[in-house]
């Protein structure tokens, strides 16, 4: 049946060059698609109808596709590594038994690319395993909404794919041996205005980022296979707080008026002991928009922000993740 797909993600260690094995997440959708194009010659020709079958060749595009994902307090590594610049590879605690990973934005990018295998059941009981290579995150969208899980997005740009009906083609597939949703219930929002901590009633947290990744790298080279996506634009990282229109939020409608820059951190608390997730902007900016009333609902107020580098070697965002260590044995 449908819920017998599955996909997961592996490091690559070359750009292009399939994973031995991947970690699997729990997928919301399934949008993987190929992108095929026709290059077709058309000329004077006595008789002609329309385009001849011999004068189209079809070439590979590779394609694109999203991984979305309610975030879980362990597993989640792998996709953060691939959506931010910098990773510290991960640091393990022999006593705890957690490992802090570290991700961060940068001047440059030096996140990996991955395979992405998506697991695709038939109605007649096969699975055919689609595996895409070269895959590199383009964008990514985190939400955190009142009554709902949070919800992290990646779009991948990659390179080509392959399929095959084998079971023995098909990589493995490893997922964490527990892990929990961080849901709305365990968000926790600071925001500093001038130094002084703003509350703020919030039922809705986006956090956007756009890589700023040139992906279609073709060259004259004797195939269609597109080289490593670079950066080729300014990468931008932009939010959105929602909620309702209290005293304190003034201070933030004043601040988007005033042009000021203020500070964000986002804290998730793990269910399983000493998992966390934090997410650092030293320097946001709002950039509208003023509060709405209603006749049938309290008055209430979105406000967008822009994330700004603060100028003082710090990151733009800083994403701090606890999570068990994988196969970890208390010492005796």
């Amino acid at each position: 049946m449908a819920l017998d797909a599955a996909i997961g993600i592996g490091k690559e260690t070359t750009y292009g060059t399939a994973a031995t094995g991947t970690l699997g997440y729990e997928g919301k959708s399934d949008s993987w698609k190929t992108t095929r194009e026709f290059i077709e010659s058309v000329g004077f020709r006595a008789g002609m109808q329309t385009a001849r079958a011999d004068r189209r060749n079809i070439i590979n595009m590779g394609g694109e596709g999203e991984l979305e994902i309610d975030v879980l307090d362990a597993g989640a590594a792998a996709l953060l590594a691939g959506s931010f610049d910098t990773y510290n590879g991960g640091i393990p605690n022999a006593t705890t038994g957690l490992t802090t990973h570290v991700f961060e934005t940068g001047s440059n990018s030096a996140s990996p690319s991955f395979t992405a295998q998506m697991l695709r059941p038939t109605t007649d009981g096969k699975t055919v395993a689609y595996k895409h290579v070269g895959c590199v995150v383009t964008e990514w969208e985190l939400t955190s909404e009142v009554e709902n899980p949070v919800t992290l997005t990646a779009t991948f740009d990659f390179q080509d794919v392959s399929h095959s009906d084998k079971p023995a083609d098909a990589l493995p597939i490893v997922y964490p041996d527990e892990s929990y949703v961080y849901d709305w219930t365990r968000t926790a929002i600071s925001l500093t205005i001038d130094g002084n901590a703003v509350i703020v009633d919030a039922n809705k947290l986006e956090l956007t980022g756009d890589r700023g990744m040139k992906v279609d790298r073709r060259f004259l080279r004797g195939n269609a296979l597109k080289k490593t996506p670079v950066r080729a634009a300014m990468p931008t990282y932009e939010g959105t707080l929602e909620g309702e229109f209290t005293t304190e939020a003034v201070k933030l409608y004043e601040a988007f008026i005033g042009g000021k820059v203020g500070s964000l951190v986002i804290d998730f608390a793990g269910i399983l002991p000493g998992t966390s997730m934090k997410i650092e902007a030293p320097a946001i900016q709002f950039t509208g928009d003023s509060p709405e009333a209603s006749v049938d609902d309290v008055t209430v107020t979105e406000l967008p922000f822009r994330v700004l580098d603060p100028g003082d070697g710090r990151s733009a965002l800083k994403v701090t993740y606890v999570e068990p260590t994988p196969g970890f044995v208390p010492a005796k």
